[in-house]
């Protein structure tokens, strides 16, 4: 359970320290729940609690800490690599453009 844990972490980069912030626990407690097999129903709660996937949201491939009464929204890496792919698109464009005029 543990290590299921920690891969959906990873694959979603999402910062240890900012969860062991939000959990009020040391980083080293957190890489101690990726080395148990089972995790308490409690702890799954809490992490529950502050890391939430909005999979409804209008707004796809972003994840939503709630720490501190605050939400923070980062976009993961499919939004940046659309988002690069757009602007190189527009750049080309640009470009041609350019040249097309002189």
């Amino acid at each position: 359970m543990g290590e299921l844990l920690e891969r959906a972490i990873r694959r979603k980069g999402l910062n240890i320290t900012e969860i062991a912030f939000a959990m009020n626990v040391t980083r080293r407690t957190i890489y101690n729940w990726f080395k148990q097999e089972i995790i308490d129903k409690d702890i799954m709660e809490r992490l529950s609690n502050i890391v939430s996937y909005d999979a409804i949201s209008s707004q796809p491939n972003t994840i939503t800490f709630n720490i501190k009464n605050s939400q923070v929204t980062i976009k993961d890496e499919a939004y940046w690599q659309d988002r690069y792919i757009d602007l190189l698109e527009r750049y080309s464009a640009l470009i041609a453009e350019t040249s097309i005029k002189q």
